[in-house]
């Protein structure tokens, strides 16, 4: 016959769970840990990701509205605004303010002049370069495009206020000139582009100097 449930012996307490290790630190600058922890460098990374993938599908979005590739929708827009500012806008120029590469954006600008949309004319104090001017076509689908356009960025930026926007403006400027050197250290680390050749760089002795060799 059962026991009453009152008169039933106790449960034995369950095992403690076993400790789980410590997860090494993704980052090691001070300024990017909370109390010794990298999970708030970790939760502003994937917001962050998050972020970019959503800015980048708008920019596609845009884009297909008049027939272009989000890139080549940049770089349209980027034409029309800059050559308003100056007379003379080059390849160059453009790359830079884009922060790509001259040669892509050769690609991507021969596109554009193929569809009609960007004209090329000639520099006349160099009459090597060109000048990059935006066709009337492209000029009207842009400026039609902003029907879209402008509610799209309202919402995209909606949280901001004045002052959090000015600061935004001003930490991502300086978080887009760290792309380039990033690249270039990951390179170092791990030369053919493998864990294990990270790890060789990290096995090896270091110079009398005390730098790594990843490093120079």
């Amino acid at each position: 016959m059962p026991l009453p449930t009152d008169a039933r012996p106790p449960r034995a307490p369950a095992p403690p769970a076993p400790a789980q290790p410590s997860l090494p630190l993704t980052a090691s600058r001070p300024s990017l840990l909370v109390e010794g922890s990298d999970t708030e460098f970790r939760g502003l990374v994937h917001d962050m990701l998050a972020f970019a993938s959503g800015i980048v599908e708008v920019r596609n979005r845009l884009g297909g509205l008049i027939g272009l590739s989000g890139t080549q929708y940049t770089i349209l827009a980027s034409i029309s605004r800059l050559s308003r500012e100056t007379a003379e806008l080059g390849v160059n120029q453009l790359a830079e303010h884009l922060h790509l590469s001259g040669a892509f954006v050769t690609i991507e600008v021969n596109k554009l002049v193929a569809a009609g949309l960007v004209a090329k004319t000639t520099n006349p104090d160099d009459r090597r370069r060109v000048v990059l001017v935006p066709t009337p076509q492209a000029e009207r689908l842009l400026a039609e495009l902003v029907l879209v356009q402008c509610p799209a960025n309202d919402a995209l930026f909606e949280p901001l206020s004045a002052k959090e926007f000015k600061s935004l403006r001003a930490i991502i400027a300086k978080l887009s000139r760290t792309g380039d050197p990033t690249l270039r250290i990951i390179e170092a680390l791990a030369p053919d582009g493998t864990l294990d050749s990270a790890k060789r760089m990290a096995a090896a002795p270091r110079p009398p100097d005390g730098r790594s060799r990843a490093g120079g």
